[in-house]
């Protein structure tokens, strides 16, 4: 039975976090197969920034610019809070992140809890 889209998002967010980024794809992508609108530009946008950084890992910084690029195309339509996802926060750090900026290991903020507004 497929997990549900909260269930995938919080355990991508925790492997992500941990530094586990091929695998927080993954769950992820697991979710993203199932969803439409802004929650399936939000698991695009987070799957890209998860390969973005096993590229840059792998010292592919042209692979890395162009799937951080990607990502924030996915981010750039959604709303500052989406599925509890602190997206105006992760922008500025995604285009950081593509210019090879910010070499300190990268953490998704998650709000604490879902607000109305951010669906």
């Amino acid at each position: 039975m497929p997990r549900g889209f909260d269930t995938c998002l919080a355990e991508g967010v925790a492997l992500f976090n941990a530094g586990s980024f091929y695998e927080a794809h993954e769950v992820w992508e697991e979710a993203w197969l199932r969803e439409r609108g802004p929650r399936r530009l939000l698991l695009q946008g987070l799957i890209l920034v998860a390969a973005g950084w096993l590229k840059r890992d792998a010292g592919n910084a042209r692979g890395a610019w162009t799937l951080f690029s990607r990502a924030l195309e996915r981010l750039e339509s959604l709303p500052p809070a989406c599925e509890g996802v602190d997206v105006a926060g992760l922008r500025p750090r995604v285009a950081r992140w593509r210019e090879g900026d910010d070499s300190i290991r990268p953490q998704l903020a998650c709000l604490a809890a879902h607000q109305e507004g951010d669906r």
